[in-house]
């Protein structure tokens, strides 16, 4: 079995707040403040996004969950990465309840930092220009932490594996945008790297 589809296995069997907290348990017990930490995190995430579904039709709270069990699957034990990845498009999707400074206040210096390099800059700052302000979210990634494309490439991966619930355009601009931006990275850091080749190669087949 490849690690694509060991990790495509995961995601399937792991799709419940029960089965999700039961891998944290193997390295966190529930009376770790770390582990209530994440628990409040999942619901956050879960609690902000209850209205809102993906072009697949999904729930989209099944797409931050699926990047959290991405870190898991990286073997990350690191509780402020995994809230960070759940959390991941909050300010982003919902910056009039969460803005970085709150983040900052209710998790913390380096989960706030995780969460904004996730983050585009709000457009207001880029003059309008959708352009730009992907040119300069990009751009940042060359400063980022590693931590960062823990995250980032586990949600790139989630994304490019969704693709197919997407119109044509969205998917060819998607995986283009994978190859421009992310697989070096992903080469660089040896960061999922193999899991994404075959999900783009997936993508291209279907």
């Amino acid at each position: 079995m490849s690690m694509l589809n060991r990790l495509m296995a995961i995601l399937m069997t792991a799709g419940n707040k029960e089965v999700f907290f039961k891998r944290i348990a193997e390295f966190y017990p529930s009376l770790d403040p770390r582990y209530q930490e994440i628990l409040r995190a999942y619901e956050i995430a879960k609690e902000a996004f209850r209205n809102d579904i993906r072009d697949d039709g999904v729930q989209y709270f099944e797409h931050l969950r699926a990047v959290g069990l991405i870190t898991l699957y990286q073997r990350i034990t690191d509780y402020e990465i995994i809230i960070a990845a759940i959390l991941h498009d909050l300010v982003e999707d919902h910056p009039r309840e969460w803005s970085i400074e709150r983040i900052r206040r209710e998790l913390g210096e380096r989960v706030a930092l995780l969460v904004q390099y996730c983050s585009k800059p709000p457009l207001e700052e880029c003059g309008g220009s959708k352009e730009e302000q992907d040119r300069i979210y990009h751009r940042r990634f060359a400063q980022a932490p590693r931590e960062f494309f823990l995250i980032k490439l586990a949600d790139m991966l989630h994304n490019v594996l969704t693709l197919n619930g997407c119109e044509l355009e969205k998917r060819q601009r998607k995986i283009a945008e994978t190859w421009q931006y992310y697989m070096p990275y992903a080469e660089k850091h040896g960061i999922l790297y193999y899991e994404l080749l075959d999900a783009l190669e997936m993508v291209k087949l279907s």
